[in-house]
Order: structure tokens, then C-alpha cells, then sequence
């Protein structure tokens, strides 16, 4: 074809100068195409390298942030695919970490989830451990949804907060995606923490004292501003993700029983 199908520019090479699409072959229909490219995808030992490293680079405070707003993208996932991963790996480590049903109503001191549970398998007329293991499903799924509205909230606010430096709202949301991709992983360390002896108190305190640590560091490396005004805009931060972060716990625990 002597134009792009794609975007009709003319081409001369086997990738359209305009759009970037390679040359289409009719043998890319072929069941030996499919096949070969499904053998790339399960093989892509780069990709995985490539998700190996930008998860490593997470933990640094506002590494990532600072790499894509320089325009240092190419050797890491895109903030968007990042959250995702890691909210797939939260969604598979949740039952190991310990964020089930069973440990649910363990932590539930005024009884209310107790009471709810207890009321909806009634009404659903469900063996417990069938309405446990349905609830665990669910939940984690609810749970990463309203977090992943969170992470805008966040980014609305951090906008409200710097809004003198005068970024546009993606700039915000990157570092959003970021440091909620940065909570998925700490929600699972302090799961894990439990199973090794640590109350559920003792447990969630260290969560959010690292998450506090990590936050204003990463603040830091991507706004520049000075400590004073970091400092405050920081706590600001912390006590909206803490009440987001209760806020989504809730909104899953409830949204789930009504789907179960």
C-alpha cells in the first residue's frame, strides 16, 4: 500500500512517518503470526525486566514522578500500567497478606461488620465459608476501584496545594498514581507483618509512618518547595490519603456485601 490505512500519509518505509504503524503483511493473519506472537508475549523477558525495575525504582520517594515529568520514559511503565500492576499484585497478595473477611471481623471491636455479615448471610441464605470466600473476591476488586478513584481526589488536591508552581493537572496525577502504586505495596508489607506477630495496631501505625516518610521525600524530589511549606502541605496529604483511605475501606466493605 502506498499510503498508511491508518492515517492515509504517504509511505515509503515499513513504518508511516505520521502515525508510527508498521507495514501491514497478509501474513499477519495467518494462525502461525498468532501464534508466534503469543510465544513473544508469554517470552517478552524484556517487558518483565522492564516491570521489574520501574517497581524497584517505586520505593525511591518521587523517583518515577521526577523521571516522566523530565521526560525519561521509555525504560519505565507509563503511571497508568504501573498502578495497574500493582494493584494486581495487591488484588493476588491480599488473601496471603491477610485482608479476607475472617481478618476483618477479627479487627471489627464495635461489632457493626459482624452484625452486617451476619445479616446478609441470612438473607442470602449462603454457607459461611461460600459468603467468605465470594466476599474476598469481590472486595479486593471494589477495593482497588475506589482506591483508583482516591488517587484522583489526591491529585486534585496536590494541585489546590501547589497551585502557585502553576502545573497542569496530568503532572499531579502521575505523582498521584505514583505514590497510591507506593500504597498498594505498603498495605501488603503491613498485612504480611501481621502474620509475624505484629497487632493489627501496631501494624497500621508503621504503615502510615512510612507512608508520611515516603510522602514528604517524595514531595521533595518533585515540587522543590521548602521544608516549612512541605511540611504542612505534607500533613495535609497524609490526613486526606488517611480519610481516602478509610473512606474507600468503607465504601468496599459495604459495596461488596450487596454484591455478594
Amino acid at each position: 500500500m502506498p499510503r498508511c490505512p491508518n492515517c492515509s500519509a504517504e509511505r515509503t518505509d515499513e513504518y508511516c512517518p505520521r502515525c508510527g504503524q508498521h507495514r501491514i503483511d497478509p501474513d499477519e493473519l495467518s494462525a502461525r503470526h498468532f501464534l508466534q506472537e503469543l510465544a513473544d508475549a508469554v517470552t517478552d523477558f524484556r517487558s518483565r525486566f522492564k516491570t521489574a525495575g520501574t517497581l524497584r525504582r517505586l520505593l525511591v520517594p518521587g523517583l518515577l514522578t521526577a523521571e516522566f515529568l523530565a521526560g525519561r520514559r521509555k525504560r519505565y511503565l507509563g503511571p497508568f500500567k504501573l498502578y495497574l500492576v500493582c494493584a494486581a499484585i495487591f488484588f493476588f497478595a491480599a488473601p496471603i497478606a491477610g485482608f479476607t473477611l475472617v481478618s476483618l471481623l477479627d479487627a471489627d471491636r464495635s461489632g457493626v461488620l459482624r452484625t452486617l455479615v451476619s445479616a446478609r448471610e441470612a438473607e442470602r441464605h449462603l454457607d459461611p465459608s461460600y459468603f467468605n470466600a465470594r466476599f474476598d473476591v469481590r472486595v479486593q476488586s471494589v477495593y482497588t476501584v475506589t482506591l483508583g478513584v482516591a488517587a484522583v481526589v489526591i491529585a486534585l488536591a496536590l494541585q489546590l496545594l501547589f497551585r502557585t508552581q502553576r502545573r497542569p493537572y496530568g503532572a499531579h496525577l502521575v505523582f498521584a498514581l505514583h505514590y497510591v502504586s507506593f500504597m498498594y505495596l505498603m498495605t501488603i508489607a503491613a498485612g504480611l507483618s501481621r502474620r509475624v506477630g505484629l497487632s493489627i495496631d501496631t501494624a497500621a501505625f508503621a504503615g502510615y509512618a512510612v507512608i508520611l516518610v515516603y510522602l514528604f521525600m517524595a514531595l521533595k524530589r518533585v515540587y522543590a518547595e521548602s521544608t516549612a511549606a512541605l511540611a504542612w502541605k505534607g500533613a495535609v496529604s497524609v490526613l486526606l490519603t488517611t480519610i481516602l483511605n478509610n473512606l474507600a475501606s468503607f465504601v468496599a466493605i459495604r459495596v461488596t456485601l450487596a454484591l455478594v
